[in-house]
Formats: structure tokens, C-alpha cells, sequence
């Protein structure tokens, strides 16, 4: 929810400065290093996912609800959930699942989560706590009777947090899986794990904001990150024109709107305008065995100006940096559940050799790519391209800084790089309208080559000049260089250079954006480059994995997954068989033993919703293990994270 997603981005700037400015500026003594102070006082960044009593250091007194508020008692009182909003910031959830929070300058008892419920811990010499409200930059303090707020520390605002054991957990989503994910090296000294070269972790924020509903996280929990869907997309989901749209062809229709708590409306398998990768649920296919993602920032500023409603600026430069931010925090959320700064599963890489140190510990990597329409800023108006060389230098400069490391050419419509292929379908023509409103001009045509982008007809814009000048930029940085959605006449030229340079390619998503046959894969293959196998079901995945690979043309080549999740695209929906052959549950994937997932109230299984989220995806791999070809198919892609370490080293020393 954009309201949500902005709380969170304000509060996160302002935490730090208050745990300096409050917590330490009160007491006159300088913030500096936390101490240790022993066993008992962990680091304020450390008490993720406790149950404390929060007892004054002053005296006997205790906090404990009291007439919609709190206040110190000297009887037994139950503990309190904290639930990590930031490093070292939290919310705290007593018994009766009220938050601890305050109301203007008192303190008050809430159950609604948000920055009047977030405090800021800071650990003191000697072991105890100070609590300062993030929204009322006030310290707590409590004694005999209700509790208040100070400006500056005092005796009774100083805290000890010794473990309780009746909590009320907050309300989260289920991993579904017991057991210690694999890491390490193969005997070989190669990783196991397999990749996703393409996935829209980021991609809520694309067309302006209010497209695609719900959030990979909140900092204020799942009823915020997947809550609300009737704010973007109206009470019967009839506001949800650009879903429509690509749904059916047609501006108008309804959806279920329920998310949390039930799901009973989404996500399901071809919502397509519904969040599919909150961080729960990539958090589960990490522990079946994704080792390696490309998180694909992605806009396209035609879609964007269409839009009615917006939560930022629809120039594509600007929203791939806030998705970059917004990546960014994530690892931080991340962190912050597991116990302080660097200690996460989800760990953002900027080079192969770091990309393995993450994998050989166990971790997911985390590449950031571009996919955007008019990467750099350089659209095209009636044949005009809208960036200069040196426009286009700073601005990939700029998102190097940022942690990019892959970047498409183009994606939907003609810019001042290159002509993209065509898609066919109704998805085919809402994109040859987006290419008229973006560029005034409407796509030329030619017929196809070898291989076709739809139905015979292909763009007849192939790589500009200034699409090669960035290629060989691109080169020089040794950048990843994307090779799906370009025109087959664009793709061709990119590869030429490609070749003269021994500098390999990538096709994050193959087959989608333009087809690919045997001899340019063989091609692709040849420049150390890797392909990936896009979503099907169970049997139908294994084929395409398989089929890839033997297009290949190169023994032990790796195949990546390419699952598009969160790019206005479908996932697989349940196996026609399932019913009469299903997987069964419990199964087991890379030492780890997985249950159906639950989130809410909601319980999903593979055999009746197919990969209704990201989280599904082990259960899918799990079930195409038991297909023909699928224990083939399933040695090829537990390569991929390997495959893309290598491409990226060989792009390195380029």
C-alpha cells in the first residue's frame, strides 16, 4: 500500500537520528559502541522475535496493560513479543495482541500497527534499556502508575528486558519447513543451488505505484505489506484497469479484493496485478534451494502516464532508483528478523566472487538488474532520442554506484538504443498502443529471419548507434548485458560485438520477448553466456529445462529458472493430473523437510492452486522430480547458480 510503503520509508530515515539525538543526547553522554553487558543484554539490533517483561531497572515496577494504556505494577505481568521493524527499532505486543504505543505525548495501547506502535531500543552500560518513541521522540518511563514519556533519560525510563515465556506471537506468514538449509562446496569445490534470472521483488512501485498491490515486506508487518487491496484497486476491483487490460483485453472487470487475513481473493496464480513475492515466501524457496536471484527493478513510463492514480513520478529513471532503495531496505528488514546488520539470509552482491562467499555460506545472492523501457533516460520521440552519450554515461554511472549489475536494452517499446520484439496476443496489442503514446510513431515492420517475434512479422528497429556505444560501455564496466526483449535484428547485432569481444550474454526470461532457436542459444552458449527455462508445470517445466540444455549444444551446461514473477506475467496453475497423481506432503528438498504453506488463514497446496505465490515454487520443483525427465532436469538446474557464477567471473576479466 503506498501509504504504508511511505510511513515505512519516513520512519526509517528518522530512527537512527532519534536513538542518537533521544537516547543518548538526554543523558549527556556521547551514543559511542554498544557495550557488552552479557548473556542477559543482548545488542539492541538482537532481540528480533523475543519474549521480554520489560521491567524498570528504577524499581519493582513492571509494564503491564491497564485501561487502554499501561502502567507499572509490582504483580506478575506477561511478556511482550517484540517484533523487529528496523535494526534496533520494534514493536512490542503484549499478551492480549495490544501494541505498545503512543497517543499525541501519552502513552497508549493500540492494535493497529504503525509509527505510533514503533520504538527505538538502545542498550546502556551495564545492561539496561532505554525505549524512545519513533513517533514522539520521547523516551518511556514508567513507576507505580500509568506510564509517560520523558524528554531526557532518567531513572525510570531506564529498562531490563529479562526473557518471559507467555507471548502472543505477531502475526506473520509461515515458511513451512524445518530443517538447516545446505551450504558449502560440492566435492569439486563448485555451489549447488539453483538461480532466478528474473524476478520483480520491487515491482508494486512500477507504473506509478498503484498497479501492482501488496509489498515484498512492510516494516510494520503483513497486514500492511498485503493488506488493503481495495485502496489501489477499489472494493470490487473493477479500478484495476491496467489488469484488466491484460488479463482479458478489456479496461473493465472485477476481482476479489481480500488478502490478509484470508487470501480468499489473492494471490493466485495468474493474478498478475497482486503482489506473488512477499519475503516470507521467497525466504521458502531459498530454503529448498535458491541460492542466486536477479532482482529485475523494472517501469515503463507509457504505463505509468495512464495511470490515474500514482504514488511517485512516473520517470523510469527515478523509480528504478527507488526500487533500488527499496531492495536496499529489504536486506535490512531482513537482517533486522534475524538478529543485526549482516547476519540475513537475503544478501545484495555487487561482484562473482562476493555472489559466491554469500552462496558457500548458505545465503541467497542478490544481483540487482534494470528492466525498463527507457533504461538511462533515453526514450525516443518522433525518431529523436531523448539522452546524449554523455547523459547516458552518468546515468550508468549513477546506477552502477547503486549496485546495478545487469541491464535490459530495451523492453516494450522503440527507444534511442533499440527497436524491442514483439509479444503477441491481447498483451501484444496494449503494448503496440503503449509504443504510440510513448514514441508518437507506431512500430515498423519487417519480416522475421530464422526466428520469428510474432507471427512472422518482427521489428524492423534493430541496435542504434548509441544502443552500441552502451553495449561496449556496458563492456568496460563488465556488466551483464541482457539479450531478451530486443528485436531479433537488435539481438543479432548485440551478439556480433558480443562475439568479437569472447564477452558472454544473458537470456534471463528465454522464449519470452523474442524467440530463440537452437543456433543462437548454441551461440549464446559458446560466449560462456546462460539461458533459462521460463514457468510451466511440473512435466512442462522439466521439458523446457531439458530442452535448453540440449539446445545448448555444451556438456554441462546450466539452466537457470526465468520465472518473471511480478512481471504483469502468470505462473503455473495447478497439474491437469493432480488429482488422480499429486505431490505429496510432507517432501523434502535439499536436507530441509516442507509442509503446505500457510499464510493467514489460508493454506496453499500445489495439487488444488498451483504456484499461487513464490513460496510455491519448492513444491513445484518438488513435484517435477517425480515427472519424466524431472531428476535430469533437476541435476541441470541445480547448476544454475554455479553456471551464472561463472558467466559473471568470464564477464570479469573482460
Amino acid at each position: 500500500m503506498p501509504a504504508a510503503r511511505t510511513r515505512r520509508l519516513a520512519a526509517a530515515a528518522l530512527a537512527p537520528a532519534l536513538l542518537i539525538a533521544v537516547a543518548a543526547g538526554g543523558s549527556g553522554r556521547a551514543a559511542g559502541p554498544e557495550t557488552t553487558a552479557g548473556p542477559a543484554a543482548p545488542a539492541a539490533s538482537a532481540l528480533s522475535g523475543r519474549c521480554v517483561r520489560i521491567d524498570s531497572a528504577a524499581g519493582p515496577a513492571r509494564l503491564a496493560p491497564a485501561d487502554g494504556g499501561y502502567r507499572g505494577s509490582g504483580k506478575r505481568a506477561s511478556g511482550f513479543f517484540l517484533k523487529a521493524t528496523g535494526l534496533a527499532t520494534y514493536m512490542l505486543q503484549d499478551r492480549g495482541h495490544g501494541l505498545l504505543a503512543v497517543d499525541g505525548t501519552s502513552v497508549s495501547r493500540t492494535k493497529t500497527p504503525g509509527p505510533q506502535a514503533e520504538w527505538a531500543l538502545r542498550r546502556l552500560p551495564g545492561g539496561d534499556y532505554l525505549l524512545a518513541s519513533t513517533a514522539a521522540h520521547r523516551l518511556l518511563a514508567v513507576k507505580g502508575g500509568p506510564a509517560y514519556l520523558v524528554d531526557h533519560e532518567t531513572a525510570r525510563s531506564r529498562f531490563r528486558l529479562p526473557d518471559a515465556h507467555r507471548c502472543a506471537r505477531f502475526p506473520e506468514a509461515h515458511v513451512g519447513s524445518r530443517g538447516n538449509p545446505f551450504r558449502g562446496t560440492r566435492p569439486d569445490g563448485t555451489v549447488a543451488g539453483y538461480a532466478d534470472l528474473h524476478l520483480h521483488i520491487t515491482a508494486n512501485m512500477r507504473a506509478g505505484g498503484r498497479v501492482i498491490h501488496g509489498e515484498s515486506f512492510d516494516r510494520f508487518g503483513i497486514s500492511e505489506a498485503l493488506g488493503h487491496d481495495a485502496d489501489d484497486h477499489g472494493p470490487d476491483g473493477s479500478l484495476d484497469v491496467t489488469g484488466n487490460l491484460l488479463r482479458t483485453g478489456e479496461a473493465t472487470g472485477t476481482h476479489d479484493v481480500h488478502g490478509w487475513p484470508t487470501f480468499a481473493g489473492w494471490p493466485v496464480h495468474d493474478t498478475i496485478t497482486h503482489q506473488q513475492t512477499y519475503y516470507v515466501w521467497l525466504q521458502r524457496a531459498w530454503m529448498a534451494g535458491l541460492r542466486l536471484v536477479v532482482a529485475q527493478t523494472v517501469e515503463d513510463q507509457s504505463i505509468c502516464d495512464i495511470e490515474p492514480v500514482k504514488s511517485h513520478s512516473c520517470d523510469e529513471t527515478q523509480t528504478i532508483r527507488l526500487e533500488i532503495a527499496e531492495l536496499k531496505a529489504l536486506q535490512r528488514y531482513v537482517d533486522a528478523q534475524s538478529g543485526g546488520r549482516g547476519r540475513g539470509w537475503f544478501r545484495i552482491v555487487t561482484d562473482p566472487r562476493q555472489a559466491r562467499r554469500v552462496i558457500e555460506r548458505g545465503k541467497l545472492a542478490v544481483v540487482i538488474g534494470v528492466e525498463s523501457s527507457d533504461p538511462l533516460g533515453c526514450s525516443e520521440r518522433l525518431g529523436m532520442a531523448q539522452c546524449t552519450r554523455e547523459q547516458l554515461d552518468r546515468n550508468l554511472d549513477d546506477l552502477y554506484h547503486r549496485g546495478v549489475r545487469s541491464l535490459f536494452i530495451a523492453h516494450w517499446v522503440d527507444n534511442a538504443l533499440a527497436g524491442p520484439a514483439f509479444e503477441g496476443g491481447d498483451k501484444g496489442q496494449f503494448i503496440s498502443l503503449l509504443q504510440l503514446s510513448q514514441t508518437g510513431q507506431p512500430f515498423a515492420t519487417e519480416p522475421c529471419g530464422a526466428a520469428d517475434e510474432d507471427n512472422g512479422q518482427c521489428n524492423a528497429r534493430g541496435l542504434t548507434d548509441l544502443g552500441a556505444y552502451l553495449v561496449r560501455r556496458m563492456m568496460a564496466k563488465h556488466m551483464l548485458i541482457e539479450v531478451d526483449h530486443l528485436s531479433q535484428k537488435a539481438r543479432e547485432a548485440v551478439m556480433e560485438i558480443a562475439e568479437a569481444r569472447h564477452y558472454p550474454l544473458v537470456s534471463s526470461h528465454t522464449g519470452t520477448g523474442g524467440e530463440w532457436i537452437p543456433s543462437q542459444l548454441r551461440r549464446l552458449y559458446a560466449l560462456g553466456g546462460i539461458a533459462s527455462a521460463t514457468p510451466d508445470t511440473s512435466p512442462g517445466l522439466a521439458r523446457r529445462i531439458l530442452e535448453v540444455h540440449r539446445d545448448a549444444g555444451k556438456a554441462g551446461a546450466a539452466v537457470a529458472l526465468g520465472t518473471d514473477t511480478g512481471g504483469f506475467s502468470s505462473l503455473p496453475g495447478p497439474r491437469s493430473d493432480a488429482g488422480a497423481h499429486p505431490l505429496r506432503y510432507p517432501f523434502r528438498s535439499g536436507g530441509v523437510r516442507f509442509t503446505r504453506q500457510r499464510t493467514g488463514s489460508r493454506v496453499y497446496d500445489l495439487n488444488r492452486d498451483g504456484v499461487a505465490h513464490y513460496g510455491l515454487f519448492p513444491d513445484l520443483l518438488a513435484d517435477m522430480r517425480a515427472q519424466a525427465g524431472g531428476r535430469a532436469a533437476t541435476r541441470v538446474l541445480f547448476r544454475s547458480a554455479e553456471g551464472y557464477l561463472r558467466m559473471w567471473a568470464r564477464a570479469a576479466k573482460r
